[in-house]
């Protein structure tokens, strides 16, 4: 095939530009996944929860707060602590839920308020809405896999509103539930 000499150099330009745009294509093709930027709204995130904080607090009711808070957060719109608060018996860094049902405790036991409770029987018991797999493996007759159905359980249907609602668990009956309600908390 004889060409003159503009055709052969108009093949090369011809092909030079596919070649060009062949690379721009593969690379921004390529590149794609590691490039993309999420910009997230952070107003658009965050929804408004209702939840509960009584006891040992100020001004104890109902309060709507963002999804993002945590306990120590409510404290504050609630007024603070009163002066017979036991810090030490609550995770302030707890982040908030809606429904959630927060009681700070007291330092004194109370006789007329049940509710209350000292510093050492409150931190003996395991909480079944935070415990770790290991923390409930230490109540009695419960296992990995009944570990494992209990946070399964929990992750599926939200935290458990009253300790009785372990029941609901498939292998705990009322019996193992007898055995355990003594040890347990749901804060």
């Amino acid at each position: 095939m004889n060409l003159t000499r503009n055709q052969k150099i108009g093949i090369y330009v011809f092909a030079s530009i596919l070649l060009v745009f062949g690379f721009i294509k593969y690379y921004s093709i390529k590149k794609e996944p590691n490039d993309i930027v999420v910009i997230r709204n952070e107003e658009s995130s965050k929804k408004e929860i209702q939840v509960y904080i009584c006891g040992e607090i100020k001004k104890p009711g109902v309060y709507k707060i963002s999804d993002d808070k945590r306990i120590i957060d409510l404290v504050y719109m609630a007024g603070g602590f009163t002066e017979n608060a036991n810090l030490e018996a609550i995770n302030l860094a707890t982040k908030l839920k809606d429904e959630d049902y927060i009681k700070i405790p007291s330092k004194k036991k109370n006789k007329e308020d049940k509710g209350d409770v000292d510093f050492k029987e409150y931190s003996d018991k395991i909480n079944i809405n935070t415990a770790t797999l290991e923390e409930l493996k230490k109540l009695p007759r419960i296992g990995d896999a009944l570990a494992k159905r209990i946070i399964e359980y929990r992750n599926k249907n939200g935290p458990f509103k009253r300790i009785e609602d372990l029941k609901n668990v498939s292998g705990i009956g009322d019996k193992m539930f007898e055995n355990i309600k003594d040890m347990i908390s749901i804060y």
